[in-house]
Formats: C-alpha cells, structure tokens, sequence
C-alpha cells in the first residue's frame, strides 16, 4: 500500500521532469542546428578551433561555465519575482534558458572528444542519459501523452497541408510564383498605362 500511495504522489513529478527533459532535448537540438552555421564566420571560426584542442580538464571548465556564468542571473530573476515582478522574472529565466542551452549545445559539441576521454564524465555522462531514456519512456507510455501526440501529428497534418494549399495556389512546379508573379505584371502593367 505504501508503495501505491509513493508512485501516485511521485507521478506528477515524473510527469514533469519528463516534459522538461523533452522541452531540453527539443531546445538542445535546434540550438546546434543553429548554432553550426556560426563557423561561417572567420573568427568564430578560429575561436571554435581553439576550443575544440582544448586539454579533457580545460574542455571541462570552458563546458561548465556558462551554466557559474548564468547562475547569478537566475537568481536575479527568483528576486524580481519576490519583489512583484513576476513576467519580469519568467522572461529572465526563460531567456537564460533558452541562450545557455545554445551555448552548452555549441560548448558540447566543441568538446565532446576531450570530454569523453575522462572516465568519470562517460559514467556521469550514460547515467543522465539513461534517467532521461526512462522518464521518457513513462512519460510515452500514459495515455495523456498519446492523446497529447495525436493531437500533434494532427496539427502537423493541418499545417502542412496549409502548406501545400499556399504552395499551389502560389507557386508552380519549380517553385516558382506563378501567381504572384501575374499580380506583378498586372500592377506593372497599370503603372506604365498610367505614365503612358
């Protein structure tokens, strides 16, 4: 009976940590998608150069200091909440979020190889990797989430065929706008009537 009542009151959180580990994974990989366009530029370049022969213990500070770096600013933002600020606060947090996981992505992916050689940090490493997996997996198994999933798959569907609709109605086979481009001509057309 002990053992019911403890996975009943647990669920919630499990619930939610399983949808911030989504909310993470989601914001991890669209932040490198982004993010790796920066070596276009020539010193950004250079810079992730630098950092990528980095020593596994350097490799180790350069990845953990954003994380030190963003600490004081969320505690700025827990005060601007207890002072009556609270969007203020949400919009800080959120912000330092969203800018820290980008930079941790680019960080990781910079010093993944150095990162990897330390035994310690592998095992740190697979076990966060596995608690993710299995909050994960709970959370794919209710039926909320199916509910939840379909209704996404559903949206999707709408937005694509959106899409398709606006694709058609605008554009030809080889993408090109066939009717915007008479909607130009048209109003070229009046123009030179009008100068002529």
């Amino acid at each position: 009976m002990p053992h019911k009542i403890r996975k009943y009151l647990l669920a919630p959180f499990i619930y939610i940590a399983a949808i911030l580990l989504l909310f993470e994974e989601w914001l991890w990989n669209a932040s490198k998608r982004v993010l790796a366009r920066l070596p276009l530029i020539p010193f950004i370049a250079r810079v992730e150069s630098w950092i990528g022969n980095f020593s596994p213990y350097a490799a180790l500070a350069i990845f953990i200091l954003p994380s030190l770096l963003l600490l004081p600013v969320k505690i700025l933002a827990l005060l601007s909440i207890t002072h009556g600020h609270p969007t203020l606060g949400l919009a800080i947090i959120v912000t330092a979020k969203v800018l820290g996981t980008a930079l941790v992505a680019r960080l990781y992916s910079l010093t993944q190889k150095a990162l990897l050689s330390l035994p310690w940090f592998v095992r740190c490493h697979d076990a966060v990797l596995r608690f993710k997996d299995r909050m994960i997996a709970q959370l794919r198994a209710t039926q909320a989430w199916q509910h939840v999933e379909a209704g996404m798959a559903a949206l999707t569907a709408m937005r694509r065929s959106w899409w398709d609709g606006v694709k058609a109605r605008w554009f030809n086979r080889n993408g090109q706008s066939n009717r915007l481009m008479r909607l130009i001509k048209k109003y070229a057309a009046r123009r030179r009537d009008r100068g002529g």
